[in-house]
């Protein structure tokens, strides 16, 4: 699969790390339990990776399902089937903004 190219990328916070996120909002697909969505992440040295994951509302957690990474010039370095990868939401945390965007 090449690159995604959304639409409508929403800018999240940069992280101490100097990391910026950005939801694609035209991935979104959720109800009242569920969410999935696109999520790129940009490095400092523009270096990228677009996650898909899906957010459970009930157990806030997120199920990291697939990454791909990309160079600054847009070409792909890697990607990585992550579907067995679910992390708890901690308070405070990147996800947790992003769950809360959500709902």
């Amino acid at each position: 699969m090449g690159e995604f190219h959304a639409e409508s990328w929403y800018a999240l916070d940069t992280d101490q790390y100097g990391r910026t996120g950005y939801i694609d909002n035209d991935s979104v697909d959720k109800n009242d339990v569920r969410a999935t969505l696109r999520l790129k992440i940009v490095d400092p040295n523009v270096d990228h990776s677009i996650y898909t994951m899906t957010f459970n509302r009930v157990d806030k957690t997120v199920q990291l399902i697939d990454v791909t990474a990309y160079n600054p010039q847009g070409y792909m370095i890697g990607s990585e089937t992550l579907a067995n990868t679910k992390v708890q939401i901690q308070e405070g945390s990147n996800l947790n903004h992003v769950y809360h965007l959500i709902w």
